[in-house]
């Protein structure tokens, strides 16, 4: 999710000291949420707010999750755990 506005990379968002309650949502390769850009109070897109909703039925208790899309980028990267069919084997 580095990119905001798709195609242009002026905007980042890094919630690593700050940020709302969704920083602390996971990633994974089978997610159970999707994100949309959202205007809110403005129909600028550069002030674009990112909503995640459901993409299937969420249990009590199942944890939130959704794929960071990170582009994979030359090297090591990060080893993804996740197993899943759809898995890139690394997060970045």
């Amino acid at each position: 999710m580095s990119l905001l506005i798709e195609g242009q990379a002026r905007y980042f968002i890094d919630a690593s000291k700050y940020g709302n309650i969704s920083r602390f949502i996971n990633h994974s390769c089978s997610p159970n949420l999707v994100n949309h850009q959202v205007l809110v109070d403005s129909m600028d897109c550069h002030r674009a707010h990112i909503g995640l909703y459901a993409s299937q039925d969420i249990s009590v208790g199942e944890e939130l999750t959704f794929d960071y899309r990170y582009e994979l980028l030359p090297g090591q990267g990060y080893p993804c755990q996740y197993g899943a069919s759809t898995c890139r084997g690394r997060l970045y």
